[in-house]
Parts: structure tokens; C-alpha cells; sequence
């Protein structure tokens, strides 16, 4: 029987930092690793918008990522 295992999460969070000439959105964008698996939806919410709260610039999006290998 197969078998999901958790290797890592990253969370990554872009920010809107501008326009360029042609009037497009430019972004800039931090990740963090080691995001715990355990947290659900809102937790994650919770550490994102304290997170952004520390920059200057809006907050465009938040990814999390996770890597998981597959036992067999």
C-alpha cells in the first residue's frame, strides 16, 4: 500500500512594490521554510497577515507549498 510522507512547507508571500513604465503590477516575493504541516487555513492566515503587517508594501498573494514523497 502507498504511502504520502511529508518532507517540507514553504510559505511564500508577493508583494506589489511598484509599476513599471508599461503600468504593470512589479512584484517582490519572500519565502519561508519549515511551515509546519499541522496548521490548518485560518493559523496559516493568522502568521501571513502578521507577517505582511511588518512590510511596507500590500500584500499581492500568499502560496504554501508542500513537498511530500510517495512510499511504496
Amino acid at each position: 500500500m502507498a504511502a504520502l510522507n511529508f518532507e517540507s512547507a514553504t510559505l511564500k508571500l508577493s508583494y506589489e512594490t511598484g509599476v513599471d513604465k508599461l503600468g504593470k503590477t512589479v512584484l517582490t516575493s519572500k519565502t519561508y521554510r519549515n511551515v509546519r504541516p499541522d496548521l490548518d487555513a485560518s493559523q496559516l492566515a493568522s502568521v501571513v497577515q502578521a507577517i505582511s503587517g511588518l512590510s511596507s508594501y500590500p500584500l499581492h498573494e500568499a502560496q504554501q507549498n508542500q513537498t511530500q514523497s510517495i512510499e511504496m
